[in-house]
């Protein structure tokens, strides 16, 4: 099994519906991916959450974002609808990268963990970067490779992330771009430095619209050697690790105090036995059932005193 958890989808709002032509696009290079021996693809939704209305205020509220409370506004990815010709050919997810320059944003991703399969962050500056580590729940943490790091990488501050089941990304198409290759390649070494080449997943990053960006495993494998990282890491980084990646947010949005449904298949990654018909409404209706379940009672331990008693009636 290949993953690809890094298919950029071509909407950028949240009320933002895709269009025809869009869509279009978009399968191809779903088809491209599959024809390269892809079976898990996650199509990226990068919201666009500047803030345009900078007012005076903008000192006290600084690139602060609003999400609104309606779930079917949230996630424009509607994997059952638009993508039905796939479910017994290719797994697609969805995926939501924040950019995150301020802790203050930090706030409405719990919104997010709800919906989306899979939650990235992409932190700006050193203080959103520790923040995304120490109080959120996320899987990935992405960087603009081409650009340099946010911060120096410690091992220990790493190695924490990666305990918590953190992993960090790398998209081999920032290769490819010829200016900025060299500042690519020294954050990655940055990066393996610090990780001891632990917690790493390797994707595309690709435009919708873009497909000849796809490339296949065994045209990646020389980039990452390059690099210093051994086959064994490299099979990881496109398989193992990448399907934990999956395996962690599809547990966070699809189960409950650590129990799950238990069906023929014993898989999460696998989501052909959802319901089609599914819709937000369901989710609202779920959470009031674990809200009202939180208020349980613990039952009595049955003593040897009781069993006595219960002798004797």
């Amino acid at each position: 099994m290949l993953c690809d958890l890094n298919i950029l989808f071509p909407v950028t709002e949240f009320n933002e519906k895709i269009s025809i032509n869009q869509l279009n696009e978009l399968k191809n290079t779903i088809n491209v991916a599959e024809q390269l021996g892809y079976t898990h693809i996650a199509l990226n939704f990068r919201p666009n959450l500047t803030n345009s209305n900078s007012n005076s205020n903008s000192n006290n509220n600084n690139n602060k974002f609003k999400i609104s409370n309606d779930l079917n506004k949230i996630n424009p990815i509607n994997i059952n609808k638009d993508f039905k010709e796939y479910l017994n050919r290719i797994k697609i997810f969805s995926r939501i990268t924040i950019k995150i320059d301020d802790p203050s944003q930090c706030q409405n991703i719990s919104k997010f963990q709800q919906i989306f399969d899979i939650v990235s962050i992409e932190p700006i500056n050193e203080k959103s970067f520790q923040s995304a580590i120490s109080n959120l729940e996320i899987d990935l943490i992405s960087f603009n490779l081409q650009e340099r790091l946010p911060c120096y990488m410690k091992h220990k501050t790493l190695c924490s992330a990666i305990e918590k089941g953190i992993f960090f990304e790398f998209k081999y198409t920032d290769f490819l771009n010829n200016k900025n290759r060299a500042q690519v390649i020294s954050n990655i070494k940055q990066i393996v430095r610090a990780s001891r080449n632990r917690g790493m997943i390797i994707s595309s990053g690709c435009n919708s619209n873009k497909p000849y960006q796809l490339r296949n495993f065994n045209n990646v494998i020389p980039i990452l050697k390059m690099i210093n990282i051994d086959s064994n890491r490299c099979n990881m980084m496109f398989k193992d690790w990448s399907l934990k990646v999956l395996l962690n947010g599809r547990l966070r949005c699809k189960s409950y105090k650590q129990t799950i449904l238990i069906s023929g298949d014993d898989n999460l990654i696998d989501n052909k036995l959802e319901n089609n018909n599914w819709n937000y409404e369901n989710l609202e209706n779920i959470n009031n059932i674990k809200q009202s379940l939180n208020s349980y009672k613990k039952r009595k331990s049955d003593t040897s005193l009781n069993r006595i008693l219960k002798k004797q009636k």
